[in-house]
C-alpha cells in the first residue's frame, strides 16, 4: 500500500525542501493514491514504481516552485504563438511533432525534459547532463521491461515528446491511468477545471525556456492526445495558438491506444482486463475528439487538418501548408533539417499487431460514438 504521508516527507528529505506551492495538487495527489491502493490491482515491481514515480514528481514540484521564488523573473519569460499538434496515437501527430521541432527556428520539450523538468541542486543553467542521464536510463529500463513498447510509441530519450509529462506535475493529466486502473482518479481528474493546470503548463513553460538560454528566440511546439479534451483552455491561456489536427479512421487509431495501455499495464499489475480497458478508453476518447472538433468549428483562424494518408506519402509537401498556416517561411534550412531527421529515423519500429476485437470494442461502437468526427474529417 502507498502512504501519502511518506511519499511527501520522502520527496521533502530529497530536496531539502517543503514548498510545494499551490496546494490545489494535494487534492489531486490523495485522489491518486487511494485509487492506486484500491483499484489498480498492482504487484510489487508496480507498487514500488508508482511510489518511486510519484516521489520524483512531487520531487520536481518543490524544485520547480523554489525556482520561482529564487528566480521571479522566470515568468516574465514570453511563450509567443506556439503550434499546438493534436491527434490520437497513429494518426502521425508524432511525426508531425518531430519534424516540426527538427526546425532550428522552433523549440519542443523533450522526453527527459519531461520527465525531470526540475535543475538539480548545484546545476547550472544550460548544462542539464546528468538529467539528461537519468532519463536515458528511464527510457531504457522501459524498453526492457517491455520490447513490445517500440513498436508502438517512437521512445528516444532526447526527442521531442508530450506535455502531458509536464502536466502530470499538476495532478490533473491522464498520464497514470494510461497504464493502470484507475477508475475514481479519472473520474476525478474529469471532474476539475483543467484551467489551472494549463496555466501550470505555461509556467513550466517558461521555466524550461529559462533554464536554456537562446531558447526565449524560438517558437515552442506542443503535442499531445490530452488536450484534445481540454484545448479550450488551452486556447484561452495561449490564445495566439495555432492548432493542428491529424486525423486518421478511429477504427484503426483506437484499438492502438488500447494496444499501447494494455502493453504499459502489464508489466505492472498481475491483472487486467483488455475488454475494461478499451471501453474506459473508447468513451473517452470520443468524448474529446468531439469536443475538440466543436471548439475548432467555433474558432477555424486557430485550427488545420492534417490527414495522415498525405502525411505518411510526402510529409515535406504537407509543410508547405502548415507553415501557410503557422505564417513563417518554409525554408531551405527548415526543409533539409527535417529531411535529415526523416532520414535518421526511418528505420522500421516493428508490426505493432492490434485489434478491436481484442478490446471487446465493437465496429458499431465507433461508427455510433464517432459518428460526427468521421462525417466531418474521415468521409
Amino acid at each position: 500500500m502507498l502512504n501519502s504521508a511518506k511519499i511527501i516527507d520522502e520527496a521533502k528529505k530529497q530536496t531539502n525542501l517543503d514548498y510545494f506551492g499551490n496546494p490545489l495538487f494535494m487534492e489531486g495527489f490523495e485522489s491518486l493514491v487511494q485509487s492506486i491502493n484500491e483499484e489498480a490491482h498492482l504487484n510489487d515491481i508496480g507498487m514500488e514504481a508508482q511510489e518511486h514515480r510519484l516521489i520524483g514528481v512531487l520531487s520536481n514540484l518543490l524544485r520547480i516552485e523554489d525556482a520561482f521564488v529564487q528566480n521571479p523573473e522566470i515568468l516574465n519569460e514570453e511563450i509567443h504563438s506556439p503550434i499546438v499538434i493534436v491527434g490520437l496515437p497513429r494518426t502521425g501527430s508524432t511525426m508531425t511533432h518531430r519534424l516540426l521541432a527538427s526546425d532550428p527556428r522552433h523549440t519542443a520539450m523533450l522526453w527527459w525534459e519531461g520527465r525531470h523538468p526540475a535543475m538539480l541542486k548545484d546545476e547550472v543553467r544550460g548544462k542539464p547532463e546528468k538529467r539528461m542521464e537519468m532519463g536515458k536510463a528511464e527510457v531504457e529500463a522501459v524498453m526492457q521491461a517491455s520490447p513490445e513498447a517500440l513498436t508502438i510509441h517512437p521512445w528516444d530519450y532526447k526527442g521531442a515528446d508530450e506535455e502531458i509529462l509536464l502536466l502530470e506535475h499538476t495532478f490533473f493529466s491522464t498520464v497514470p491511468e494510461s497504464f493502470m486502473r484507475l477508475p475514481s482518479y479519472s473520474k476525478w481528474v474529469e471532474s476539475q477545471d483543467h484551467i489551472h493546470a494549463y496555466a501550470q503548463l505555461k509556467k513550466m513553460l517558461q521555466y524550461l525556456q529559462w533554464q536554456n538560454p537562446g531558447r526565449e528566440r524560438k517558437r515552442w511546439v506542443l503535442k499531445s492526445p490530452h488536450h484534445l479534451g481540454f484545448i479550450d483552455k488551452l486556447l484561452k491561456i495561449f490564445p495566439d495558438s495555432k492548432v493542428i489536427q491529424t486525423h486518421r479512421d478511429p477504427l484503426k487509431t483506437i484499438p492502438s491506444f488500447c494496444s499501447m495501455c494494455a502493453n504499459l499495464f502489464e508489466p505492472l499489475t498481475n491483472s487486467f482486463d483488455k475488454n475494461e480497458i478499451g471501453h474506459h478508453w473508447a468513451h473517452k476518447l470520443a468524448k474529446v475528439l468531439n469536443h475538440c472538433m466543436e471548439v475548432s468549428n467555433e474558432n477555424n483562424d486557430n485550427f488545420l487538418n492534417l490527414e495522415f494518408s498525405k502525411m505518411i506519402k510526402d510529409p515535406i509537401l504537407e509543410m508547405n501548408e502548415v507553415y501557410n498556416f503557422i505564417g513563417e517561411d518554409f525554408t531551405d534550412q527548415a526543409e533539409n533539417a527535417m529531411k535529415a531527421w526523416k532520414e535518421e529515423n526511418q528505420h522500421e519500429m516493428g508490426a505493432h499487431q492490434y485489434s478491436l476485437e481484442e478490446f471487446g470494442i465493437e465496429s458499431s461502437f465507433i461508427d455510433e460514438y464517432f459518428s460526427k468526427y468521421i462525417d466531418q474529417y474521415i468521409k
